[in-house]
Order: structure tokens, then C-alpha cells, then sequence
């Protein structure tokens, strides 16, 4: 079981990495009712950039451009990487580059 500061850590990352999310989804994944959500919000942000919005498509979201601190690569960056992953010889470099890739890679917001 998670200690409340490392529920709220993970609910900051979940926010970073999902974009979009609600407060329902929140509490079944971390295993606590709403409340107890809502609290943690109000708890992290001063530290997690997000906003409210009500009705289809509600919930709560990331800001444009506000990620937590992990770090990303570019554009570039990433199909540098991808244009050497594709010279890799082994199945298991070819793995562990995708793992690299996955690992960094800038959170995209999924379409529903």
C-alpha cells in the first residue's frame, strides 16, 4: 500500500503522462473514493499544472506544455533514435532501444 505522499507523486504522474483524466478513473486506479482524490489535488497543486472542465470530455487535465519532471526528448530527437533503431541487428537491442524510446518519449494525449 502506498503512502499518501507517494499516491499523490503517482497522481501527479498519472496526470503528466495521461494529459486527460478524471477523477473517477483516479480513484479506482489508486484504490480510494473521490474525496480522497479531490484532497490529494488540492494537496499537489502547487506542484502539478491542471485544470477542471465539466461535462463529455470532463475531468481533469494537464496544461498545455507542463510535464512533470521527467525528462523528455524532441521530435528530433526521437526519430534520430528510431532511424538507428532500425540498424540494430539483435531482436534484444531492438527491444531494449523500443524500451529507451517508450521510456522518454513525450506523453501524447490518446484520442477517445
Amino acid at each position: 500500500m502506498k503512502t499518501t505522499s507517494e499516491r499523490r507523486l503517482a497522481i501527479r504522474d498519472a496526470i503528466s503522462e495521461r494529459r486527460h483524466t478524471t477523477v473517477r478513473e483516479l480513484a479506482r486506479d489508486f484504490g480510494v473514493c473521490e474525496r480522497t482524490i479531490f484532497r490529494d489535488l488540492e494537496a499537489i497543486s502547487a506542484t502539478t499544472s491542471f485544470y477542471y472542465s465539466r461535462g463529455t470530455g470532463g475531468g481533469v487535465h494537464a496544461t498545455d506544455g507542463w510535464y512533470a519532471s521527467k525528462r523528455y526528448y524532441t521530435g528530433e530527437q526521437e526519430a534520430f533514435l528510431r532511424k538507428l533503431q532500425e540498424g540494430l541487428q539483435t531482436d534484444s537491442d531492438k527491444r531494449m532501444m523500443e524500451s529507451i524510446l517508450n521510456a522518454f518519449a513525450m506523453p501524447r494525449h490518446k484520442e477517445s
